[in-house]
């Protein structure tokens, strides 16, 4: 009678860390916004340098840095840590500063999440580029799940 009893003690307890595992895994996928964008020019973002191509972002809604990584795998960086505004623009789009030939990522709009992410000028030269920056560029970014 006493194995049986510890039998089915182990049966709950392995039925338990399932059944949380499963919750903490669908928790994990749901907190996650993954998207796709292509860079006709080559754009600063942070400290990285990314040329024109093609790219994927996750960005982890709890935290909302991004990791980036170009499609044929060769670059990946993560994000920023961004200022987080409410988003009133209907289009889920990078913003990009450009003044001359430079171009630097100003934020990402996630319209679906309600949200923005604001990149701020990390040094004196980008927040001088910001300030004199002559001309914004939209690049639209397609949103491949939630």
């Amino acid at each position: 009678m006493k194995i049986k009893t510890i039998r089915h003690a182990i049966e709950v307890r392995m039925l338990a860390v399932v059944l949380l595992g499963t919750c903490a895994f669908a928790a994990a996928a749901k907190a996650q916004t993954m998207a796709a964008f292509t860079l006709p020019f080559e754009v600063h973002w942070g400290k990285n340098v990314l040329p024109a191509g093609d790219y994927w972002i996750s960005v982890n809604s709890l935290s909302n840095v991004g990791l980036v990584r170009s499609r044929n795998g060769k670059t990946a960086f993560y994000t920023p840590i961004p200022i987080t505004e409410r988003s009133n623009k209907p289009a889920t789009a990078l913003l990009v500063m450009a003044t001359g030939n430079e171009r630097v990522v100003r934020s990402l709009n996630l319209p679906a999440r309600g949200v923005s992410l604001i990149y701020p000028p990390a040094t004196s030269a980008e927040r001088e580029m910001f300030a004199k920056a002559d001309r914004e560029k939209v690049v639209p970014v397609i949103t491949a799940g939630k």
